[in-house]
């Protein structure tokens, strides 16, 4: 029987504000031991509220939430012990060299201290040569490393990350993947959030699709893309004359060529900008959900 490690059910939070704010509207999703969730939803879905709860940073308005045998409300300390939170920028001390920040949060976790450990991980995340150098000389890449190898040097069964490629380049993304496929391969239960589809597909197992406080669907990802893997021609052309740039988006779908679609511009005098292939973005998806959704119904 499949164990269960992160489980909630009808959790909702509204933020007091002038209007108010519902952040989370009856959320109800579920983490199996050894699985790696994604929370796949657009800036301001909930997303962050979510994890600040499950943390036990927010209280939740109503519902509950379960992280092992923890209960976040009753019991923080107990979740602490079970989960690492890299956030999008890691919490280390820029001043500090890499062992000093490990030896530090290791003893902030009431983690025994292992350097033969730690100095494993270091070396797998290709941080080693660099450990003894005070953090302000690490790129934005290296530090979302350092963050997630000090993580995964713990025996702490559960990570969560929000948004960790946010202000990456191509790189810096490839290099968190890699290291996410790491844990993967450790058996660690991962939790992640991102707005940035390729990204969650490239690396969960299940895909939670959150919008507006609400789950609108959770499936395998190989699912999720054949549903949502909808390909485009996206045309970007100047018309002839004019300064002003036109885009236009096109279902792939066997009526229209790239050579079609470049030569209509070019027999009309207009100028190419571009012409690619892209997938439908997450904007669209989440769209078609929300036109076919009550406003406050979602499967959960």
């Amino acid at each position: 029987m499949t164990k269960i490690v992160i489980q909630a059910r009808k959790v909702s939070k509204t933020y007091p504000t002038k209007p108010p704010v519902k952040a989370l509207k009856g959320l109800s999703l579920q983490v199996a031991a050894g699985e790696t969730l994604g929370l796949l939803g657009p800036n301001g879905a909930g997303k962050t509220t979510f994890i600040r709860i499950l943390l036990g940073v927010l209280l939740p308005d109503q519902g509950r939430i379960r992280v092992g045998d923890a209960d976040p409300v009753r019991e923080p300390k107990k979740v602490a012990r079970q989960v690492r939170f890299v956030p999008e920028q890691p919490f280390l001390i820029p001043a500090w060299t890499l062992w000093e920040n490990a030896r530090y949060w290791f003893a902030v976790w009431e983690e025994p201290w292992d350097k033969a450990r730690v100095g494993e991980f270091l070396e797998r995340f290709h941080l080693s040569s660099r450990a003894d150098e005070p953090l302000t000389r690490y790129s934005r890449g290296m530090q979302q490393r350092a963050g997630l190898a000090l993580a995964l040097a713990t025996h702490a069964p559960i990570i969560v990350l929000d948004e960790p490629t946010l202000g990456l380049d191509v790189l810096g993304v490839q290099e968190t993947i890699n290291v996410l496929q790491e844990a993967k391969g450790l058996g660690k239960t991962i939790l992640f959030a991102s707005h940035d589809m390729p990204f969650v597909e490239s690396l969960a197992d299940h895909i939670a699709l959150i919008a507006q406080g609400r789950v609108l669907e959770v499936s395998d990802t190989e699912s999720f893309r054949k549903r949502h893997g909808q390909e485009y021609l996206v045309l970007r052309y100047r018309p002839h004359g004019k300064d002003e740039v036109v885009t236009r988006r096109i279902r792939a779908n066997g009526h229209f060529s790239e050579e079609q679609l470049w030569r209509e511009v070019i027999d009309r005098g207009d100028t190419l900008v571009e012409l690619k292939r892209e997938l439908q973005p997450l904007s669209m998806v989440v769209q078609d959900y929300l036109q076919h959704l009550p406003p406050e119904t979602a499967p959960q």
